[in-house]
């Protein structure tokens, strides 16, 4: 992986902004077709990333598929989970039926970064889109990087995978930007103890919380723990809740608070309400809107993102514009998308 800067221009056959599951997937795709690929991304890497970081059926075997077995030193322990559970009303309801014998149990930080090395693409880290053209056969690119200098990008085609505030969309996309809303979400990383199998990923729902639901598993020395809610209601007071029920049913006991983050989700998936991009701008994974009920964004993005990419090769060898190609690939992930969002009903009460 080649690491450049300070270049004033520069030209490249394909931008990705992201370099996250999607965005490197995408790379993957077109650098062993002999593109000339350069991923943005706006954080030094190795990245954090809030996410639970679990591996599950249909993302095993597409990692397997696009980018081979994983290192040994992008898991966590447990190295792998022996599934999940839901529970309701302070009791183990049922566990979630799975494909895999096993969910894999990985640092996000860890992981992305492999992927990225893995793809073989050139790697601007810590550099930041801040402006996006179009003409008809190219894509004027403009990068604040480190130093605050900016650099002009000249490419065929650019694929936004920067993730659900997606800065791609709001580019191109402003008045459709104007319609999302967003579900606040935090998680904690904290020492202590709680009354549960480490080898088991948990949700809770209950009548009694708020929380779209809470979840709670065991990384490493860390007891992980987080909400998700509505936009309406009060993320701390939500999280304060959910942390006072898995004291009081499962003797959650906490040391030390490591560490406290938070993002947002969009609420374009439970809406069906995707956005692929416009022209010779792509939007792949959860920029695009593919992120599976419950928060898992990861079999969704590696499929779009290589979709994406195999899009611009067709593009190339048939004559067709890319979008057209795009929407049509991705009818079935969308298909996917829109029916695990379909089971909500199932498992939360309404606001």
């Amino acid at each position: 992986m080649s690491m450049q800067k300070n270049e004033k221009f520069a030209f490249y056959d394909v931008i990705i902004v992201g370099s996250g599951p999607a965005g490197t997937s995408a790379a993957n795709e077109l650098v062993k077709n002999g593109y000339k690929v350069l991923v943005i991304e706006e954080k030094k890497l190795p990245r954090y990333k809030m996410c639970s970081g679990l591996i599950m059926d249909r993302s095993q075997d597409l990692v397997l598929e696009k980018f081979g077995p994983l290192p040994p030193d992008v898991f966590s322990e447990p190295k792998a989970l022996k599934g999940i559970y839901f529970s309701k009303e302070g009791k183990v309801l049922l566990p979630l039926p799975l494909e895999k014998p096993e969910v894999w149990n990985v640092w996000r930080s860890s992981f992305d970064y492999w992927l990225v090395k893995q793809s073989g693409a050139d790697v601007w880290e810590s550099h930041r889109l801040v402006g996006l053209s179009q003409t008809e056969d190219a894509v004027v690119a403009t990068i604040l990087d480190s130093e605050k200098k900016h650099v002009v990008i000249n490419a065929s085609y650019l694929i936004g995978c920067d993730g659900g505030r997606s800065t791609v969309r709001k580019l191109i996309a402003p008045a459709f930007e104007k319609k999302v809303h967003y579900l606040p979400c935090i998680q904690i990383y904290c020492t202590g103890t709680v009354d549960l199998d480490p080898a088991y990923y948990y949700m809770f729902f209950d009548s009694d919380l708020h929380s779209f639901y809470t979840w709670l598993h065991i990384k490493d020395d860390y007891i992980v723990y987080g909400i998700n809610c509505h936009s309406t209601q009060s993320a701390q007071q939500i999280l304060k809740e959910s942390t006072d029920y898995l004291a009081g049913f499962f003797d959650l006991r906490i040391d030390k608070i490591e560490k406290k983050s938070g993002c947002v989700i969009s609420d374009m998936p439970a809406k069906n309400n995707f956005f692929l991009g416009e022209k010779r701008v792509l939007l792949a994974g959860e920029a695009a809107g593919f992120v599976n009920l419950f928060g898992e964004g990861i079999s969704p993005a590696i499929a779009t993102g290589s979709l994406a990419g195999l899009s611009i090769l067709s593009a190339k060898h048939s004559g067709e514009k890319v979008l057209s190609i795009y929407e049509n690939e991705t009818k079935n992930e969308k298909k996917l998308v829109v029916e695990s969002w379909a089971q909500a009903g199932m498992f939360v009460k309404k606001t």
